[in-house]
């Protein structure tokens, strides 16, 4: 090997070094929070990880997103998913909804509204009187696995409300609850064989599937 040969591969290898680095330099690094108040769960056990607002053990993750999970018993867990997805990605498995953020420690002060998930926020009640329920304040039908509501349907009322929900997945799962975001009345929409219809009345999201 002569001498030009021996300097095109030393350049060669200082080129591969730097598009090395600079594919280490520009990797996706986010701190998540990192629990389950699940018990014997894999992930670590904290008792305050379904709090609206937890702020506890984390995680730091490369090429991955922050997600939270909802039990539908009611259990959470906080942890680092996938990246193939997005800020705002919802996925119903059978037993649990999960959604998931991009961002440092982004998996708090959210149930997963966006998802459908009726899991209320800090604030709300569980009356099932409209009559007691302040003007200005929405209530909804919330529950999971409910063709049909009745007398017995948990109903949370929510200053924050903008309108009531009604989910129907791709396993014809049925989740109500209410909104946070602005919809007409009766607008409904499909994505990916999820269908989702608003209304904004009080006990509007009522319709038997």
């Amino acid at each position: 090997m002569d001498k030009h040969q021996v300097l095109l591969v030393r350049f060669i290898c200082v080129v591969a070094l730097v598009v090395g680095a600079a594919k280490v330099t520009t990797a996706t690094i986010y701190t998540c929070y990192h629990c389950s108040d699940i018990p014997n769960d894999s992930l670590p056990y904290d008792s305050e990880c379904s709090e609206y607002s937890y702020d506890g053990l984390t995680t730091t993750t490369v090429f991955e997103v922050c997600f939270i999970e909802i039990q539908d018993e009611g259990y959470m867990r906080r942890g680092t998913g996938s990246s193939i997805y997005a800020d705002g990605d919802c996925v119903y498995e059978s037993g649990y909804t999960r959604c998931y953020c991009e961002g440092d420690l982004c998996n708090t002060e959210s149930y997963c509204s966006q998802c459908g998930y009726p899991k209320p926020t800090p604030g709300t009640s569980t009356t099932t009187e409209v009559t007691t329920t302040s003007p200005g304040i929405l209530s909804c039908y919330e529950c999971i696995g409910c063709p049909s509501v009745d007398s017995s349907t948990p109903v949370f009322s929510d200053a924050s409300y903008l309108s009531c929900t009604t989910v129907v997945l791709n396993d014809a799962n049925v989740i109500r609850g209410g909104s946070y975001d602005h919809h007409p009345d009766g607008e409904c929409a499909q994505d990916d064989g999820i269908l989702s219809c608003w209304c904004s009345s009080n006990l509007c999201n009522n319709i038997k599937i």
